[in-house]
């Protein structure tokens, strides 16, 4: 009778512990799937931001501009630039830019200056979604460490071997059969993936000055540039 009552015990504990599992493995799921989610929404935005600096790597022509300008943003690098000397279609998407002058060259100097603006529009909504999507794989990490710790899953896959649970759920976590020696390969398989903003392959955001602190030196820029390539830009600026 006591050993009855012990296995009860037992089996209602451990009925516990899986019915805990099963809870808290789906809020750790639910929460990835927003991180996918958040992740999709920024890699939308990462693609505008890149369309903002390809049109600015156009009006500049030259590499040697390319790199005074990534100079005067004060920036490691030229973002995408890789990506724009292979991509002919960057134009997609890109709303035209009316600026008015009385000379082609004055013009010129409006619309780099109009297209940098614009970029720094973007990269500040990319910059906001990125920080955002950041913390939530941040808390997301944490979650999943407590979760990693409450939850031994070999135990857990221990348990319902031995348990008389709903067949789909067992079938879904263990399959049919499996032997011991499988065991470690089935707790590997369900063991999440480590949570961290890298895995979604998403620049970090650039920190650019504002428009009107480099207006005059952008302005020069923009000079040299229409100096030394002006037949080429008025096709560009067509």
């Amino acid at each position: 009778m006591q050993d009855d009552i012990i296995s009860a015990l037992t089996q209602e504990v451990k009925e516990e512990v899986i019915q805990n599992y099963f809870h808290e493995r789906g809020l750790i799921e639910e929460q990835i799937n927003y991180l996918n989610e958040l992740a999709e929404h920024t890699s939308q935005l990462e693609e505008k931001l890149y369309r903002r600096f390809a049109r600015i790597y156009e009006f500049l022509i030259e590499p040697e501009f390319i790199n005074q300008f990534v100079h005067l943003l004060g920036i490691k690098e030229a973002f995408f630039e890789g990506r724009f000397q292979k991509d002919r279609d960057f134009r997609n998407g890109l709303r035209f830019i009316k600026v008015h002058g009385l000379t082609h060259r004055s013009r010129f100097k409006k619309l780099l200056f109009e297209s940098y603006r614009r970029l720094c529009t973007w990269n500040n909504q990319y910059k906001e979604a990125y920080e955002n999507l950041q913390e939530e794989c941040k808390a997301a990490a944490y979650n999943l460490k407590k979760f990693e710790s409450d939850h031994d899953l070999l135990t857990i896959l221990n348990f319902l071997k031995d348990m008389d649970v709903e067949f789909i759920e067992k079938k879904h976590f263990l399959g049919n059969g499996f032997t011991p020696q499988e065991m470690a390969s089935v707790e590997a398989t369900l063991r999440f993936k480590p949570i961290r903003i890298e895995r979604f392959k998403l620049i970090a955001p650039p920190d650019l000055p504002e428009p009107k602190t480099i207006q005059g030196p952008l302005t020069a820029l923009a000079d040299r540039v229409y100096g030394q390539c002006a037949g080429r830009l008025r096709a560009v600026m067509r």
